[in-house]
């Protein structure tokens, strides 16, 4: 495989991550009766993962990265975008009841979109506040292909919605989750540009990935660690009527799970864009149109109420929304990736048009 294109399959691996992290840590926190239990799990598995991993590769291969507080300060802050927009999440849909048939599609929608605008208009490598107009003109393609990727992630997320809720429209009296949704859309769109200049400051993927999961540590395991002990000193409620029983190993089990694939995604992310070079302008749109098709065909055919391995063929015919997502989605990302292509082609005619060959024998 051609070294270009190896950051593809990094790519496509954090879309099949991150696709499975939405199903995993719904179930987990639905079998703990607890947002924070599950996202202290998912906390826990990015300090295995993100923090004692690296260290221990870091040290086994006695790899010296050249820390800087540019490349700190940047992968540092793409754990906190990532974490928050975890956080954002739960808040929307636990603590203010956000109904899934406007959150999901919103996030989905927004993020591509916001990376794109981030990655074309902010120019780090010129100073870390540096903002201006594109350098290098890209392919219109580019522009259509995110847009079809975010429609198509949302459209994909909307028909899962539809079907779960029978075609009815949910009957929302409290919109403050839709701040939450706005914020998780955000955090994790400007989160690939963050990590991949994170890795470039650093040259190595292996400390950017340390300083992710430093965050993710701060707000993934101590900050649900201080709810929990808040929660605990205050006055109990009993389960809402329809609950399923606690079920501990289980619910931790689905949760670190959720973690262990966000964590692993993020490293991919990292390897994408620092390892093999892949554009960050390219890499987000594409991730975040196969993440929604992944997440709707684990949740069509997996059903972890029947048990933690029962998987099937779908209870209900989902709504005819989700295959105009899923066709929307995939040549969204196909348009995004044939967009880098026609702008590859068209640098290299430019050199070539600047830097004429000189016939042997002429003099100029």
């Amino acid at each position: 495989m051609h070294k270009s294109r190896v950051w593809m399959f990094f790519v496509a691996l954090a879309g099949l991550c991150w696709g499975v992290y939405v199903p995993l840590i719904t179930w987990g926190g639905r079998d703990l009766h607890n947002p924070f239990v599950a996202f202290l799990c998912v906390g826990a598995a990015y300090f295995l993962l993100a923090v004692l991993v690296p260290i221990g590769v870091l040290r086994a291969r006695n790899l010296r990265p050249g820390w800087n507080s540019r490349g700190v300060t940047f992968a540092t802050l793409a754990g906190v975008a990532g974490a928050v927009g975890a956080l954002c999440v739960v808040f929307a849909t636990v603590v203010f009841h956000g109904p899934a048939l406007y959150v999901a599609p919103v996030i989905f929608a927004l993020a591509p979109v916001i990376n794109t605008i981030v990655s074309l208009f902010w120019h780090p490598d010129e100073g870390p506040l540096t903002i201006g107009l594109p350098r290098e003109p890209v392919h219109w393609s580019l522009y259509l292909g995110v847009i079809l990727a975010g429609l198509g992630a949302g459209l994909v997320l909307y028909a899962q919605a539809l079907s779960e809720s029978h075609g009815k429209v949910a009957d929302v009296h409290d919109y403050t989750f839709v701040i939450f949704v706005l914020l998780a859309g955000l955090a994790w769109g400007v989160y690939v540009p963050l990590i991949a200049q994170g890795g470039k400051e650093l040259k190595s993927s292996y400390a950017s990935f340390l300083c992710v999961g430093a965050a993710y540590f701060v707000i993934a395991v101590l900050l649900p660690l201080v709810m929990l002990w808040y929660m605990s000193t205050q006055p109990t409620h009993p389960a809402p009527p329809g609950m399923p029983p606690l079920d501990y190993p289980t619910g931790i089990t689905l949760a670190t799970l959720a973690g262990a694939t966000g964590a692993i995604g993020a490293l991919c992310v990292i390897f994408a864009t620092f390892e093999f070079k892949g554009p960050r302008i390219y890499v987000a749109p594409v991730i975040f149109a196969m993440a929604p098709v992944i997440n709707t065909i684990v949740s069509l055919f997996w059903h972890p109420n029947v048990g933690p391995f029962a998987f099937g063929l779908p209870t209900e015919e989902p709504h005819w929304l989700l295959y105009v997502g899923i066709v929307a989605a995939g040549v969204g990302a196909g348009m995004v990736l044939f967009a880098k292509e026609l702008t590859e082609a068209k640098h290299a005619a430019h050199a070539r048009t600047a830097s004429p060959v000189v016939p042997q024998g002429i003099r100029p």
